[in-house]
């Protein structure tokens, strides 16, 4: 997993700052709502700007200055969201005057709107790719621009304002920075959120002021997307507490974090800690109610909650038969030998298991494959049309003992040393076969495999298989009579990065599944690869996927015959952090799909960290 990356970084997501953006017709985004302004089909690629550092720059230049711009930012953003002057702060943080964008030259155009939230862009008229020369301000009206940009007007506990620093360049005394803008608002008494992508220049120092810092002396903000919510009513509420919080594991095992439980479980219990284990939720018993089941770090035992008429969850693990101690990192509800009930089937670190319902939620163990232990990620589907549902298995690093639990992926950027993925066919009576060689799925099945996605992309009524995969590229197979093709390359579905997850959905409503790839967005990538010795003698090809695998989420729209163009925003969908998952799915049920992206990683104590 991309763990291995902590505090390494990013590259180019580059900027909306460089050019005009292709207007809301002419491209297809699902990570704002719905009902209003939506895209139209057929949406044309978004550019991804160039790195801002040019040949020759070195990473010295990061070591020195990436810091203190960033100290350098979090005071402006204090001041900003103060509401107060500058006084003698001026000086440090600013130069005499500024060149900053014409706040005149941008106008507000809709671009989305329901009875829940708004969402608006501020950017240049349509047709007009010149902002025209940049305007000089001094600092308090630069101040006083800004905002009134972000809606930070007053100073209000509500406020809020950060720039994330990834890029940065020196030339000729002078800094030039790129970083995100991301500000949180009141407009009469509704909240609104901003972002933008700022290109910065900042006046160095002179070389005898042993404590001078750089002054900002140039802000350009080509485009703003402000998102205001219309009702303070419509949100989501964390009720885990409220649901699950009458069971006594609530409180006496999830809620002790990791920390807690690397100190009391005992080690040849096999725990792990590194947050794969995930959930399945299905209707054990038949009462038309979904239930839970929580995979849980080995001495733990696992957790199925049965959910109650007035929502509340109750512990039925024991009962069940599935409170096993096993490290468990994943697990299936889904019917397997159809008779109508969600059976369970379980990854663990030495065996996958299949255990069948009777019907009553209570499971029986049925089959132990050894041969398929430390697994991942499980999926179902019927690829071979014959009426049940067949397992595929991802397995990441493979046997601990052969490997390592996590060996070193190599090469970094192309990992050819991961675990091998496993597809079980369903023979009936829940019994299982190994057919991954036959099926054709045996293709270069070594990568860091995390997550797999399956759908019916070309229509031809046989689910193919999307696998995100971590350290270089995904795969795509298609699916002909039950043997898959890899067809990565010729469908442009390459996607180079560190692949956590994938989702389908037809975003733009073409008749065509379109996917969206979860990977990594870092800023420290963003500095530190574009210049020019990190790894000077790395080939230009393959920094260049170093670049990609660090720019953020990507999102492949569906061309037909087999082809996917890349139109990512970046500045939207592209940007999801450190993003371990992401689903697509209507929340609003206005019939256009949205996003929702799981992100985050902390890989230090700095709170600028993922």
């Amino acid at each position: 997993m991309a763990v291995f990356l902590a505090g390494f970084g990013c590259v180019v997501l580059s900027l909306v700052g460089c050019g005009e953006k292709p207007s809301a017709e002419g491209k297809g985004s699902s990570a704002t709502g719905a009902g209003g302004s939506r895209p139209a089909p057929g949406a044309e690629a978004v550019a991804v700007a160039e790195p801002i550092v040019a040949g020759g720059e070195s990473k010295e230049t990061v070591d020195r200055w990436s810091e203190v711009v960033k100290s350098q930012w979090a005071r402006i953003a204090a001041v900003v969201v103060s509401g107060e002057g500058l006084g003698e702060e001026a000086g440090e943080l600013f130069d005499r005057s500024l060149l900053m964008f014409d706040p005149s030259a941008l106008k507000t155009h809709e671009v989305f709107a329901d009875p829940s939230m708004k969402t608006t862009e501020v950017r240049l008229p349509e047709g007009v790719s010149d902002p025209g020369p940049l305007v000089e301000r001094d600092p308090e009206a630069f101040l006083s621009a800004l905002r009134a940009l972000v809606d930070q007007t007053a100073a209000s506990p509500d406020y809020s304002l950060y720039f994330k620093l990834y890029g940065i360049s020196e030339a000729d005394g002078k800094l030039t920075t790129r970083q995100r803008l991301m500000a949180r608002g009141l407009r009469d008494g509704r909240r609104v959120d901003s972002y933008g992508v700022v290109d910065a220049t900042w006046v160095l120092p002179d070389k005898d002021e042993a404590e001078g810092k750089p002054r900002l002396a140039g802000f350009r903000l080509p485009r703003l997307v402000r998102t205001e919510l219309s009702d303070p009513q419509v949100r989501f509420e964390d009720v885990a507490g409220t649901v699950l919080g009458g069971a006594a594991s609530w409180a006496g095992q999830l809620q002790r974090g990791m920390n807690s439980w690397v100190r009391n479980i005992e080690r040849s219990l096999n725990p792990d800690f590194l947050g794969y284990h995930g959930l399945a939720i299905g209707d054990v018993d038949g009462d038309g109610l979904e239930d839970v089941y929580f995979c849980q770090p080995g001495g733990l035992p696992n957790l199925l909650f049965k959910r109650q008429a007035d929502g509340t969850l109750t512990d039925i693990s024991a009962a069940a038969g599935v409170d096993w101690l096993d490290n468990t990192t994943a697990a299936l509800l889904v019917d397997l030998d159809n008779d109508g009930d969600a059976d369970l089937a379980a990854a663990t670190r030495t065996a996958f298991l299949i255990m069948e319902n009777d019907g009553r939620g209570r499971f029986a163990l049925r089959e132990r494959l050894t041969s398929v232990g430390m697994g991942y990620s499980p999926t179902a589907a019927d690829y071979d049309t014959d009426g049940d549902l067949d397992l595929l298995v991802l397995r990441y690093a493979g046997e601990g003992g052969t490997v390592g639990d996590f060996p070193t992926p190599h090469p970094f950027h192309n990992a050819r040393n991961g675990g091998a993925n496993v597809l079980l066919q369903n023979q009936g009576g829940l019994v299982f076969k190994d057919v991954t060689e036959e099926s054709g799925l045996g293709v270069d099945n070594y990568r860091f495999s995390f997550a797999a996605a399956w759908e019916d992309f070309d229509n031809d009524g046989q689910i193919d298989v999307y696998i995100a995969n971590d350290f270089g590229p995904n795969q795509l197979f298609r699916n002909e009579d039950g043997v898959f093709t890899d067809i990565t390359a010729d469908s442009a579905t390459e996607d180079w990065g560190f692949g956590m997850s994938a989702t389908w959905a037809d975003h733009d409503r073409d008749g065509l599944m379109d996917v969206y790839v979860s990977s990594m967005f870092s800023g420290a990538g963003n500095q530190i690869i574009a210049q020019s010795d990190f790894n000077p003698t790395m080939p230009e090809e393959t920094r260049r996927k170093y670049l990609k695998m660090v720019r953020g989420n990507s999102l492949l729209r569906n061309a037909g015959e087999g082809r996917f163009d890349d139109i990512t925003d970046p500045m939207s969908e592209g940007f999801g952090g450190w993003a371990w998952g992401a689903k697509f799915a209507d929340f609003n049920n206005d019939g256009w799909e949205d996003l929702y992206v799981a992100n985050g990683y902390v890989s230090q104590p700095d709170k600028d960290d993922l």
